[in-house]
């Protein structure tokens, strides 16, 4: 059975996590490649960053870490967003975790973000599901 175009499968959940995962280890060595510029300032033998330089160095390389880290951990609001719009119709906690490969606290974070952002709201007709249907709102 082929995919449709535009449907659910066309998001790669190994590229989402690995680009999460490789923002979070780049975040963490900017950070204490940063830390490690200005505390090497006070060695007797520091590197060739001395001074102001070294300061401004360390601090640029760490806020630089600390965006890096921040995108890394932050919800993903926007992917699931795209997923939801892909579909064409409403989503559920379930499905979330099945097409994120997230957990499920992560995924009812997720759709509570949305919710309160207005992008999604819950369904108005229930057909006796175990489970809520969220629809995106238009």
């Amino acid at each position: 059975m082929k995919s449709e175009p535009g449907s659910s499968s066309d998001f790669s959940y190994h590229r989402f996590h690995r680009r999460r995962k490789l923002l979070k280890f780049a975040g963490l060595i900017l950070v204490i490649a940063g830390l490690f510029t200005i505390i090497d300032l006070m060695s007797e033998e520091p590197i060739p960053l001395t001074g102001s330089r070294a300061v401004f160095v360390g601090s640029v390389l760490m806020i630089f870490g600390f965006v890096a880290l921040y995108h890394g951990y932050k919800l993903p609001l926007e992917e699931a967003l795209d997923l939801v719009h892909k579909r064409g119709r409403g989503i559920t906690e379930s499905e979330l975790v099945h097409d994120m490969r997230v957990d499920r606290v992560t995924a009812r974070r997720i759709i509570d973000g949305l919710i309160r952002k207005g992008f999604l709201r819950p369904a108005t007709e229930q057909t006796g599901q175990t489970e809520e249907v969220f629809e995106p709102v238009r």
